[in-house]
């Protein structure tokens, strides 16, 4: 009931967000990056940290809210569609356990601002020629973007254990266990460059959150990931 739910929210803004298109508060973004990961809660009294950089993709579809109206400034809500990879050890490295994570969450970006940094710094100290050199520009229009892309997310994944001999083992028999886990994170995702016609924009993407679920033994397992890469947005 639970999964049914959270797909039928995610379904429903997605609908939100190509209906109102036209008012152009909307956006489509796509990350390609790399995890970093590390057991947590009763996981980690029996695992340690495996092989790093591993695969992590997301979608996501969003809309602007202003506060005020004809105001530039407001919020964005998306929903986003993920596949994250995670590898650790057991503790005597005899065995590894490799997880794959699909995953769909609701964002939320606190502090927006629909326009370029240049827009906002300009709005902010009533300037309009900022220059457009990279030494010229102020260390504001840096912290304006990271602030700007700051977002918190929520969401459920659905995650399948595979356990394996880590060493040449005939005898040991892999495993399979498909646990649902809670998401809760938080990350920045600031724009490192804007088409002149500001509806293409690239983003670096620094995201950090932990994935918890109910092991078989009734306790909390966890895993705590931080991600790295790249994306790319288009405005309409």
């Amino acid at each position: 009931m639970r999964r049914k739910f959270i797909l039928s929210a995610v379904s429903a803004l997605m609908i939100s967000a190509f209906t109102f298109a036209q008012e152009g508060n909307n956006s489509v973004k796509f990350n390609l990056g790399t995890s970093f990961s590390k057991p947590g809660d009763e996981l980690a009294t029996v695992a340690m940290d495996g092989k790093n950089m591993q695969l992590s993709v997301s979608a996501e579809g969003a809309r602007f809210f202003n506060y005020k109206k004809d105001s530039k400034l407001g919020f964005r809500i998306a929903a986003v569609v993920g596949y994250d990879n995670t590898h650790i050890l057991s503790s005597d490295a005899i065995t590894q356990i490799k997880t794959s994570i699909p995953n769909i969450k609701g964002r939320i970006y606190p502090l927006c601002f629909k326009g370029s940094a240049f827009d906002f710094a300009g709005l902010v100290t009533k300037e309009k020629d900022l220059g457009i050199g990279f030494l010229d520009i102020p260390v504001y229009l840096i912290l304006i973007s990271t602030v700007n892309s700051l977002h918190f997310d929520y969401g459920v994944g659905f995650g399948k254990l595979k356990e394996s001999s880590n060493i040449y083992d005939d005898s040991f028999v892999e495993t399979t266990t498909n646990r649902t886990m809670n998401y809760f994170g938080w990350g920045f995702q600031p724009v490192i460059y804007n088409s002149e016609s500001e509806k293409w924009s690239v983003n670096a993407m620094f995201d950090f959150g932990k994935f918890k679920w109910t092991n078989g033994n009734g306790n909390t397992s966890s895993f705590k990931m931080s991600t790295v890469g790249f994306g790319a947005q288009y405005h309409f």
